[in-house]
Parts: structure tokens; sequence; C-alpha cells
């Protein structure tokens, strides 16, 4: 087969002004990685130490991406209705955020959890990462600015305006950790957010329930059933949208 969608993670995203820059890692280095979004191929691009990085203008979190790892030859080919054929009924994304606050150790782990549409409890693990990667924005005694920071923290790895404002310690801004899912059916999804230290205890979860109510999938199979040419008239048939009665 000439492309693949195994092998292919989302790392994460970072918007910038009008539009989104998108990291996927991907198994395939002697691919390419294509990426589709809402259904049309934006570009393409080849596999840097097994890392690709799109920079997507004119889109938002809304938009839906889809990455395909395709031969080098065929790298402008569009394989859109042959490799995502169930897409058109996934429309939206779950957005999880939690503030990187100076409260948590340099060894904390975060987690986030799904379930299925439907499901009583999100059981499935998604996501999972130091809260301080590589042990940065954790500065402790005689790092930093010693005295403001948090309880037991010094301040100089602390964020200040122009990140999220409002949502860390008194006096400072934070950044925030993100996951966003896959593009999902419609349906009542259970997730759950738990931080883990280095010993094993866990918090307690937070957790809630997130509706998803996309938008109508397009109508199909548009047929030029007759024209007449002396009124000018076109008769025209299609299935109509499964999500409109």
């Amino acid at each position: 087969m000439s492309y693949t969608t195994s092998g292919i993670s989302y790392l994460g995203a970072h918007v910038f002004d009008g539009g989104r820059i998108e990291r996927y890692s991907t198994t395939h280095t002697d691919k390419v990685i294509q990426l589709y979004v809402s259904g049309e191929l934006y570009g393409w691009a080849e596999p840097d130490q097994g890392a690709v990085e799109f920079h997507i203008p004119d889109t938002s979190e809304v938009d839906i991406t889809f990455p395909l790892a395709v031969d080098r030859d065929n790298s402008d080919t569009d394989y859109w209705s042959d490799a995502f054929p169930e897409a058109a009924a996934h429309g939206n994304k779950i957005k999880i955020q939690m503030p990187q606050l100076m409260k948590y150790g340099v060894n904390d782990k975060w987690k986030v959890y799904r379930g299925d549409a439907g499901d009583a409890s999100a059981t499935l693990l998604i996501r999972e990462q130091d809260l301080y990667p590589g042990g940065r924005h954790a500065s402790g005694f005689g790092l930093g600015a010693f005295g403001y920071g948090g309880f037991g923290w010094d301040g100089s790895n602390a964020k200040g305006f122009g990140y999220y404002f409002g949502y860390g310690e008194f006096g400072f801004d934070c950044d925030m950790l993100e996951h966003i899912t896959d593009a999902l059916p419609p349906g009542d999804y259970p997730v759950k957010i738990i931080t883990e230290d280095e010993h094993g205890n866990e918090s307690t979860a937070a957790t809630d329930t997130v509706t998803l109510d996309t938008y109508a999938r397009p109508a199909s199979g548009l047929t030029v059933e007759d024209y007449t040419k002396a009124t000018d008239a076109l008769e025209l048939s299609w299935t109509e949208s499964p999500d409109i009665t």
C-alpha cells in the first residue's frame, strides 16, 4: 500500500496570529507526511528526526486535520476519499487544558483519560506527560528570585504578561498543558484528568462529560439527471445528508 494512517502520533499545536502550527511524530522515516485540513490536501512534509511540523494559516481548532504517511513519489496525490472514508462523520475534537502551576513537583505526571461515546466513565489513557518537561518552569531555592514564586519555589521561570492571564499564582500568569483529541463522532464523552507524583500517588480526579454535536455531513452522489436546452433547465439528484431530516 502506498499510504498508511498508522505510526503517526499527534504531538501538539500552537496558535499564532491567524493560524496554527501542528506537530506529529512518525515511525515512517522513509515516507512523507501529508496533512489534510477539513477534507482538503494542505501539503506534505519530510520527517526530521522522526517528526514533522505544519504551519497552517487561516485555520483554527475547529478545523479537522488528518495526517497520512505516503510514498515520496506520491506526495502530491490526493488520497482523502480512499484513506478517510468515514471522516465526514467525524466533526469535532475535545480540547483539554490544565495550568502549569508551581505547586506541582518536578517529577509529577499529567494524565488524561477519555471514554467512548456513551460510556459511564473515562478509562482510556490518551495522554501522559511530565508536568514540567525537562524540569523547566520549576525553579527551587537558589535558582530564581527567592521568595517571589509559589510556596517552596522561586520566581524566575514563572510566566508574565502574554501567557494565560489570570490562571497563574498571585502576580504571575502561567503556561498551559494542552491535549486535543482526534476528530470524533457525535456523542457524550466522559473525560478525566489526574496528576501522579513520582511515588505513584494520584490526585483526586477532575471529571466531566463533553458533548460533541457536529455539523451535518454533506449530501453525496450529486448527479446531472437531465438538461433541457430550450428552457435552460437542469435536473439534479443527490443523496441527502443522514443528519438532516
